[in-house]
């Protein structure tokens, strides 16, 4: 595979046409070869889990997803049929 192909293709913008919220997956479709890919990663950031409301106390609000329909970041990794992860909404 060509090197300027697989750089050019690191980064991509796509539309959400799925997710899984229990495996933090989704799919994507990109507009540019209108293919969708195959089960994404949602990236995830550690501390988003955790709340503190103004009286103290702490709660979860749960795993970020994508809606269906929003327009995301995907990053692959730079070799030949790479996994990607969706690194957030645009």
């Amino acid at each position: 595979m060509d090197l300027t192909f697989l750089l050019g293709r690191l980064v991509q913008i796509g539309t959400v046409t799925s997710v899984e919220p229990e495996s933090h997956r989704a799919r994507v479709k990109f507009p540019d070869t209108g293919m969708t890919s195959g089960w994404l990663y949602v990236l995830q950031h550690p501390g988003a889990d955790v709340r503190i409301t103004p009286d103290g106390h702490t709660g979860t609000l749960g795993v970020w997803m994508p809606i269906i329909g929003t327009t995301v970041a995907v990053l692959y990794l730079p070799v030949e049929n790479g996994d990607g992860l969706v690194l957030g909404v645009i």
